[in-house]
């Protein structure tokens, strides 16, 4: 029986590894360290790294303003160079929170062999600020793209239906880090929408000005993702961007 026993204690420490738990440190004025661990598995190690990143920035912020979590399953599907890169079933989320992210620096990102599997490890510095003000609980908004996934220099078109009158601002955040506003614009600069409008960008009036979204990859890329990120508010603001 006692010969049994470090057989037991080996396969409980690989168990362990393989099921290592987000590690989350409190550096002190609002700034958290976090080590993220995602196995490469069906994606590719850029995806890895992002949800790595992603799931950090959640962490920090649900330590000092919570985070509420919505979510369901869909197929996503995204084809590079004629070929379907990705095929699987995802977890699409819909987060609401008080917390924002103010300073994000990767301290650290490796490789790591456990039983065979690759697992993408990546350390992140975050500065987390709570903002103020209160999230409206009977506010909802929809949102939905024309196609599934996209191929290269395919046109993009976003569709938003608010349930209550709000002011929509939409940007285009990219895996380079660099951001723009693609709504207001220098063409459709009143942002209001209606509630239950129909909302569509660009519209048929845009496509008359020759206005339109095409998805394109960063040189010496073969697949990428980005994020349209869809801000409504109950009054006008201004959004200052500044991508470096």
């Amino acid at each position: 029986m006692n010969k049994l026993t470090p057989i037991v204690l080996l396969v409980f420490i690989c168990i362990s590894l393989f099921s290592q738990q987000p590690q989350i440190l409190d550096l002190g004025n609002d700034l958290y360290k976090v080590i993220i661990s995602i196995p490469i598995e069906n994606i590719t190690p850029v995806q890895a790294k992002e949800i790595a990143i992603q799931k950090a920035c959640q962490l920090a912020i649900e330590q000092i303003a919570g985070i509420e979590v919505t979510g369901r399953t869909s197929l996503i599907q995204a084809e590079a160079n004629n070929e379907i890169t990705i095929d699987h079933f995802c977890k699409l989320t819909n987060q609401i929170s008080k917390g924002v992210i103010l300073e994000k620096e990767i301290l650290k990102e490796e490789n790591i062999n456990v039983n065979n599997r690759i697992i993408k490890q990546v350390t992140v510095k975050l500065k987390v600020g709570k903002q103020t003000g209160e999230a409206d609980p009977f506010f909802s908004l929809s949102a939905n793209l024309n196609k599934t996934y996209f191929q290269n220099d395919e046109e993009l078109i976003l569709n938003v239906t608010p349930s209550k009158d709000c002011y929509l601002t939409i940007l285009n955040i990219m895996s380079d880090k660099n951001v723009s506003t693609v709504f207001p614009n220098q063409y459709r600069k009143n942002n209001f929408v209606k509630a239950n409008e129909f909302f569509e960008l660009p519209n048929k009036n845009d496509k008359k000005l020759g206005i339109i979204f095409k998805v394109q990859l960063l040189t010496d890329k073969s697949e990428d993702t980005e994020i349209i990120k869809i801000i409504a508010t109950k009054e006008p603001v201004t959004i200052n961007i500044d991508s470096d």
